[in-house]
């Protein structure tokens, strides 16, 4: 279907700003995702979902190299404004909620960046991705 060809973008933020060498995600995030948007925003036009990508940043010992593994996700009340897209709405509380009932379930998981859908990269995806880089550790 058409919604599986949707390109789902990930911003990962590494602590010290260099950015992971390596971006692993597993299947059940990008499954996730297809869901998400198949519920919200498959039969509507110009519409899209945004959503939480968790998981871990590990350093490799012996060569130092930097990985993100993306385990889980979640999704989140994301609006935008058709006619202004530099106008966008993402629920704050339920992000903040969601992600501390994730932290009591898995400790080890934390907030590694964000996804939404569309075929390519609109200007409100700058400011929504300097929004979760205040999550990410």
């Amino acid at each position: 279907p058409s919604s599986t060809r949707k390109k789902i973008r990930m911003a990962t933020e590494e602590a010290s700003h260099s950015g992971p060498g390596e971006v692993v995600v597993k299947p059940l995030v990008l499954l996730s995702a297809v869901d998400h948007y198949n519920r919200c925003a498959r039969d509507t036009r110009g519409r899209r979902v945004v959503g939480v990508l968790l998981g871990e940043h590990q350093v490799d010992g012996t060569t130092k190299a930097k990985s993100v593994q993306v385990t889980n996700s979640f999704a989140v009340p994301f609006e935008e404004d058709a006619r202004n897209p530099t106008i966008w709405y993402v629920d704050h509380d339920f992000l903040e909620n969601m992600a501390a009932m994730h932290r009591k379930v898995s400790a080890r998981e934390k907030i590694v960046g964000f996804y939404s859908t569309g075929p390519k990269i609109r200007e409100a995806d700058f400011a929504i991705e300097r929004l979760f880089r205040r999550y990410c550790p």
